[in-house]
Formats: C-alpha cells, structure tokens, sequence
C-alpha cells in the first residue's frame, strides 16, 4: 500500500509519494502533524509550488482567530520577498472602505467561495485592488474560501469563520489549465492544514485568557483527571474592589462591565509582569498565586509585594481619572499571604475547575477582610513577613487577629510608610 512509518524527523512522510505533486501533498499533511507555525507553512508552500512550475507571484491569506484581542491574522507572500506582511487585525479596528470595496467582502456577503479574474481583461476589474493588483504587472488572480465550521461570526468578516486565500500570476496569459488543476488540488489541503494547526492554537489560546498561561500548559499536556492535585508552596495574593455592589446598583449593565474590566487591568497587568499568575477572577476580585517551588523565596516575596502597590496606585490613578470626568469610583483592598496549597483538578466527573485548595487560600480570603477594619489596604500575614526577609524591616504589626473559621488568632502586618518603601528603587 506504500505505507511507512514515520520517524521524529519531520521531514519524513507519512507515505511513500510517487510524484512531486504527492511530495507536496505528503509535506501539508506533515506539516499539519507537526504544528508548523502559519507563517512558515504559507512561505514554504508558495515555494514548493514554484519549484513545482507554478509561476505564482503572490499568496495571501486571511485566518480567522479565537482571541480576545485579535480577530484575524493576515500574511502576504511574494516571489521576490517572501513573507512581506504579517498584519493582526484587532477586534477594536473599524474595517476601512477598502474592505467594503474588496472581492473578500462581496465573496463573503454573497457565499460565494470561489472567484476568478483575468487582470489582462480590463472589463472584468470590478475591485480596486484588482486594478492595483494589473498595475503592478500581475495577470491573473482567483480566491477561495474555506469555512472551517468554527460556529461564530465576526462583524468585521461577517459571516467568515475560517481562512481566505488569494493567489496571483504575473505570466502571460496568466495561470496556465496545468497549474489551476495543481492549485485546486493543492489548496484544500493546504487550507486543512491551516485549520489542524490553529484549532490548536485556538484551544491553547482560549486556555491561556480563561486560566492563564502555566495552568493552561498543564491541561493541555493532560492533567485533566478529577482528583489529580500536587502540593506546592506558593504566595497567595486576594484583592478585592470595596464599592462594586453599590456602583452596580447605579450604572448601567453595559457600563458595569465596562468599568470592571478598567480596574481589573490595573490589577492583573503587575502581577503577569511580576511573572505571577492569576488564577481566578470572582466578580470583583482576583486569587493570585507567586510559585516558590525552586525559586528564591525572598525575592518572589518582594516581587508579589511590589506588585500588590502597584495594583494600588494603579487603581488609585484611574480613581483620579474617573473622579475628574465626574465617575463614581471603587477602592481595592489586598491581602498577602503563604502556603502549602493542593494546585490541581476539582469538580464533578463532566466539569473541572483547576484551582488551588487548602486552609492558606481560605485564610487569604479572611484576611482581606480585615483590611477596612484596620483600615489599611494592604495586609499582610505573619507567614509572609517571616518568608519575606529584609522586607520586615519596612512592615509594622497590626496585632493577633481571629480570621473566620481559623482556630488561632493570626499575627497580621501592614506596610510603615508606604511612600518611602516606594521609592526604594532596589526593591524594583
């Protein structure tokens, strides 16, 4: 059957190709197999299919994308540069008058997923871009479109939820009946591949917004079983917004959402730069976690206390902001605090929750309460101040506090002088 087993060399193919056109084809389903990145894989087809004898001038395609900030990709090749543009379009981006005059758009306003056009034949130019397309030598374009069934619509590509290709030749008379014949064989496949590797890129994206980064790598390299949880050491950072309640009882939905979104970018923008990550949002607060677990615990306490002030004053400048546009604002108050935690699967047999557990998470929780009684919006436990180091020297107690559901009142600590501890710029 000509069947072969394949290596760890990717460029061994999954069956034993009887001509270069099969090469090609053994290549995508390779490529796909292996993850190549998008970028790559439409540079190194463009190539393969003029070595091929395709005089194929240039190759673009448009990929669209499961992310909360980008809603395509966009990559253009050309023989005499290879990769010239690599464009994300951003879901904020109100599309220009050249979309609503390109061949994309009427393609896909009208489901028609193939469209061919001689660019020697003036008549037939019925899209700017095609006249531009003529002007700079090329004779011949076609498109095509392939819906990967992805389920969801975009305003700015309306109802495409899957990849746009365009290919163009600038040899006279255009591409020839042996080289359409090639392309429409080839370009399914290609468009297969595509979709192999970003469903992928999809699930690992959509992980990564919803779970963050470290979690999402440990489920999608399997650790899916309920019950199936490691102890680690970490540092335990509970923030919460004092106000949101009564804020939401006298602003609009769609601006309740908007606002809670301002203050949690204040608040979760330190702790990724400080290399933490944010395990869960609750409504109006966020559990994060700083790993000690091969690190220098000191210095991660420094890091994880820094960046509790900076998610302060960053909530502090956008209270300003708000008050001078005469909007009502919240104040956040943080607690700090570590542990030996269980990090791992929790949840019933069809839904799971990875997440950390144990009596630190809840003390955290309690202790953040205590932050407007003492009134402070920043404690600390006495676990921490005793991981902490040299950063003592900067705390004060606030004395034995009882936490709710904890047996033995609970030394807790709050910076001296926040200003000088600062501006200590080594602490940075």
């Amino acid at each position: 059957m000509g069947v072969t087993t394949s290596s760890t060399d990717p460029n061994t193919v999954l069956f034993a190709a009887r001509t270069k056109e099969e090469q090609l084809f053994g290549w995508l389903i390779e490529a796909g197999m292996h993850g190549m990145r998008i970028d790559q894989l439409i540079a190194q087809f463009c190539e393969k299919l003029t070595d091929l004898g395709v005089q194929l001038t240039r190759g673009n395609i448009a990929l669209s994308t499961i992310h909360p900030q980008v809603s395509a990709f966009m990559y253009t090749w050309r023989k005499e540069g290879g990769i010239v543009a690599n464009t994300n379009v951003l879901h904020s981006e109100e599309p220009g008058e050249g979309w609503f005059a390109s061949p994309f758009f009427f393609m896909l306003n009208n489901r028609v997923s193939f469209m061919q056009r001689s660019l020697e034949n003036s008549e037939e130019l019925d899209f700017p871009v095609l006249v531009e397309f003529r002007d700079q030598g090329m004779t011949d374009w076609f498109s095509q479109i392939f819906d990967f069934g992805w389920g969801f619509q975009d305003d700015f590509r309306d109802h495409s939820s899957g990849l746009i290709t365009s290919w163009a030749s600038s040899a006279p008379g255009g591409f020839s009946k042996e080289e359409l014949n090639l392309l429409r064989r080839a370009i399914p496949l290609f468009a297969l591949t595509v979709k192999g590797i970003a469903s992928f890129k999809a699930a690992e994206t959509v992980l990564e917004t919803y779970i963050g980064k470290e979690t999402s790598r440990k489920v999608l390299s399997g650790e899916i079983m309920r019950g199936k949880a490691s102890s680690i050491s970490a540092i335990l950072i509970f923030a919460d917004l004092r106000g949101f309640t009564r804020l939401s009882d006298v602003t609009g939905r769609s601006d309740v959402v908007a606002t809670l979104d301002q203050y949690l970018e204040r608040m979760v923008a330190p702790i990724e730069e400080a290399g933490g990550e944010i395990l869960k949002f609750m409504g109006d607060g966020i559990l994060a976690t700083f790993a000690l677990d091969n690190e220098d615990e000191k210095e991660v306490c420094k890091k994880a206390l820094v960046s509790s002030l900076q998610m302060i004053s960053g909530v502090k400048q956008l209270n300003s902001e708000r008050l001078a546009q005469g909007r009502r604002t919240m104040e956040l108050d943080i607690a700090v605090h570590v542990g030996e935690v269980m990090y791992g699967n929790v949840g019933s047999k069809t839904r799971l929750d990875f997440t950390v557990v144990g009596p630190a998470v809840n003390e955290v929780s309690r202790i953040e309460t205590l932050c407007d009684q003492l009134d402070t919006d920043l404690l600390m436990s006495g676990a921490f101040v005793e991981t902490s180091g040299h950063l003592c020297e900067h705390l004060e107690s606030v004395g034995l506090h009882h936490l709710r559901g904890v047996q033995e009142p609970k030394e807790l600590f709050k910076i001296r002088d926040c200003d000088v501890f600062s501006k200590k710029q080594d602490l940075y």
